[in-house]
């Protein structure tokens, strides 16, 4: 197969055994999606054609999650011998590709596509063997350090646990963010050795090997502090959520939409919310969730993936919606649960009615159509339908598979059509 590119190369093949788990650690999620998705689009954004994630433990788990995209080849790396290696174990896959290769790690999911894209193009125009992405941070713990000389030159990479005390007092960082050229990125990992407190092959020695090769390499500070946070424990995972979410906020805000309370406020990075709608405090929004423009959402409300609001929606406190489509102009303002459920124009929904779409072995769609009425504490136990101006009575239960007539007033328990009192 003929290969395009810019070629991505993601390092994945680790345990993250400070995170204490079973899954993969580039799985573990920001703001509901795996870490190493993000990685991903970030490459893509940039510009890379063929994306080659190199795996290792809980392969398996890798291949399921990113089975479906199309230009993501996998390479596996047995033996867990350093970073240098990780990136051999690809070769074989790139077979006679000949252009640049941006390498990066899986556990870095703050990564903007913005300066991979400024690397991929200086690259390009500078002719360079390697360029680094680096970074300069206030507590640069747990990086690799920068060395450059008096001119600024770069001279070469040292992993921490190598550094003098000198070198660790160096803030400019290498956050493993790299555009090689190939073949002779092939030439440099071919000469590098094991000579290192950790006895592996490390990647990072490859641009100074590049150097003695006669090679021009360069690093380029174009990375913010918050693009390299790398994700080793569950304290790093939470503070990636939190920037990510302050991202995703900041960019709704941006196109006209009104948060109350960011900090009590969750979105997912995959909703889309139209302008003019307000989010009040303590909604959760979660998953592939549209919500249209002019809406009103919460306090304290939760919207599940496959939830589609139109324009002038109104989902109050104490409200989750799960797979389901509100039109324009409905409202369901308090204790509700709209599950599997497909709501019409102009519906009012009352205070804890509840459309019971799961009867213990498959869930079940629920109908309501233009200009309901859906009284408080109405229990819909689905399959059901109700008409076109229908009104259920508060307290009343529509049994399965009960259509309630265009116009129809039913009530009680099971529900019932109104017989009108006698005179």
């Amino acid at each position: 197969m003929a290969i395009k590119g810019p070629v991505a190369i993601i390092l994945a093949a680790g345990q993250g055994k400070r995170m204490k788990s079973e899954k993969a650690k580039v799985l573990h999620e920001v703001c509901g999606r795996p870490m190493i998705q993000y990685v991903v689009d970030a490459a893509r954004g940039a510009g890379a054609k063929t994306i080659v994630v190199v795996v290792g433990y809980a392969s398996e788990q890798l291949y399921s999650a990113l089975q479906n995209e199309p230009d993501i080849l996998f390479a596996t790396q047995s033996e867990q011998l350093g970073t240098g290696h990780a990136v051999k174990v690809c070769r074989p896959l790139l077979g006679d590709y000949q252009g640049p290769a941006l390498i990066l790690v899986g556990d870095e999911p703050l990564l903007r596509p913005e300066p991979l894209a400024d690397l991929l193009n200086r690259q390009k125009h500078e002719g360079a063997a390697c360029l680094l992405g680096t970074a300069e941070l206030a507590d640069p713990t747990g990086f690799g350090r920068i060395l450059r000389d008096s001119a600024g030159r770069f001279l070469r990479i040292v992993e921490e646990r190598d550094c003098s005390p000198e070198e660790k007092a160096i803030r400019e960082v290498n956050p493993s963010c790299y555009v090689f050229e190939t073949p002779v990125l092939w030439e440099a990992l071919d000469q590098i050795g094991t000579s290192n407190a950790q006895g592996e092959y490390y990647l990072t020695d490859a641009p100074e090997r590049l150097m003695t090769m006669g090679r021009k390499v360069v690093a380029l500070k174009v990375l913010r502090a918050d693009d390299v946070l790398g994700v080793n424990t569950r304290q790093h995972l939470a503070q990636a959520g939190a920037i990510m979410q302050s991202r995703i906020q900041d960019h709704l805000m941006t196109e006209g939409v009104t948060i109350v309370d960011p900090r009590n406020t969750y979105i997912d990075g995959r909703a889309t919310i139209g302008p003019d709608t307000i989010i009040h405090p303590f909604s959760v929004i979660g998953g592939p969730v549209t919500v249209g423009a002019n809406c009103r959402i919460g306090p304290f409300a939760h919207l599940r993936p496959g939830t589609e609001l139109a324009d002038d929606v109104v989902v109050g406190a104490f409200v989750e919606i799960a797979r389901s489509k509100l039109d324009g102009g409905t409202i369901a303002r308090h204790l509700t649960y709209l599950g599997d459920a497909v709501v019409g124009r102009d519906v009012n929904i009352g205070c804890g009615a509840v459309t019971a779409n799961f009867d213990g072995s498959r869930k079940s769609e629920t109908r309501i159509g233009d200009h309901a009425r859906i009284g408080a504490n109405a229990v819909l136990v689905a399959p059901v339908e109700i008409g076109r101006d229908a009104v259920v009575g508060a307290g009343a239960v529509v049994t399965r598979g009960k259509h309630v007539a265009a116009g129809a007033t039913v009530v009680g328990v099971p529900a019932r059509p109104l017989v009108p009192e006698a005179d």
